[in-house]
């Protein structure tokens, strides 16, 4: 029988998110959330998976769903169920210092954001926590002189590339998409700002923007345009707006679940967040690349992992230098219809759920053996 396995999630925020077919896509969720269930449901074909959640919903068959108010409540539940390990968000440490130093389990903090400081010692100092998991080879390299590095691994994020045809179909259009939250952290700003720079040269591009601030929080209050809040509406309202009304030039969405894999295919160019900021891995450049779609974004962080700049879309390092990258790729078709062929083989080879579902079962066997980091990384 293999080990009991349990992730804790706190999901008041989703609550009323379809995640029953993972494999079909994000359901409209932050990528964090759709990480645990994408990789609860497929670690759940050989091991006892439970996940400890704050809300019911509509969850993945296969895994046993408990639902709780907090850890501390969920550690009573996993110790009565014989739960081996636990895996669980690094925003749940500090909170929690003194029920993880008791919790008999081996605890896995899986970093989905960098953590500050203060959460880097104490998953260092805590005996219980016996790995601190990445995201990205980048946000791993980035802990090195921290005292947390010694219980530090990385798996990369994942797709399901079994869903998707291999074969590309070019797109007819000049459409340019962008997908993420939209709030300032994810740099829709800066998109929307030079966005008129790169329909000057190309008079035919069409924006289509998939994303609102709900996706985080479905319950986040949004500005007059019902797209952000009020506050960051007003950052880029001019840029998207024109006599009072919406550019036609420039589509949103919404927040999109499945059905997004149709317009998703159809973009020449896909752009993620300009600013970088915060991006541990960028799992939309992942999805992006998956479908033959070259992505430009920024040059730093976990996009570095999923994007080679060059070959399979553009990382820049100015903000200024993004209109020309997309402006380039929308102009030469020979050298974008070869980036995404690029794309959708690095995706494939790196970051399919089949090679990452892998990855986790080897580091689940190393806990349980007791055995350190290995020390290949």
């Amino acid at each position: 029988m293999m080990a009991r396995v349990a992730f804790f999630l706190d999901t008041r925020r989703i609550r009323s998110a379809d995640l029953r077919d993972v494999d079909a896509g994000n359901p409209g969720v932050g990528g964090t959330e759709y990480m645990f269930f994408l990789v609860a449901a497929h670690l759940a074909r050989t091991h006892q998976v439970s996940m400890y959640v704050t809300a019911a919903g509509h969850h993945p068959p296969g895994i046993r769903i408990v639902v709780i108010r907090d850890l501390r409540e969920a550690a009573v539940a996993m110790q009565s169920a014989g739960e081996k390990i636990v895996i669980l968000r690094d925003c749940e440490v500090l909170p929690n210092r003194s029920l993880l130093r008791s919790m008999p389990q081996s605890v896995v903090v899986w970093a989905h954001n960098y953590s500050n400081r203060r959460i880097l010692k104490a998953c260092a100092k805590l005996p219980g926590i016996v790995r601190y998991l990445c995201v990205s080879r980048e946000q791993h390299a980035g802990l090195r002189d921290e005292d947390v590095f010694r219980k530090a691994d990385y798996i990369f994020n994942a797709v399901v590339a079994g869903t998707h045809p291999i074969e590309l179909q070019p797109p007819t259009q000049d459409n340019v998409v962008y997908m993420g939250s939209l709030v300032k952290g994810k740099g829709f700003h800066v998109l929307a700002r030079y966005w008129r720079d790169i329909v000057r040269t190309v008079p035919s591009a069409r924006l289509h923007v998939v994303g609102t601030r709900r996706l985080y929080n479905e319950g986040a209050a949004l500005g007059r345009l019902g797209l952000a809040s009020p506050r960051y509406e007003r950052q880029f309202a001019r840029y998207v707006t024109a006599h009072g009304r919406l550019r036609e030039d420039i589509v949103f969405h919404g927040i999109l679940g499945a059905d997004k894999w149709r317009l998703l295919r159809e973009a020449k160019v896909a752009v993620t967040n300009p600013t970088g900021a915060g991006e541990t891995f960028c799992l939309s450049a992942a999805e992006f690349g998956l479908l033959g779609v070259p992505v430009v974004t920024r040059n730093v962080g976990g996009p570095i992992d999923v994007v080679e700049s060059g070959v399979t879309g553009i990382l820049f390092d100015d903000e200024r230098d993004l209109p020309e990258a997309v402006v380039g790729l929308l102009t030469d078709e020979n050298r974008r219809a070869e980036m995404g062929r690029n794309a959708m083989a690095r995706v494939r080879s790196r970051f399919d759920i089949d090679i990452v579902i892998a990855k986790w079962r080897r580091v689940i066997d190393e806990i349980l053996a007791g055995d350190p980091v290995a020390a290949d990384l």
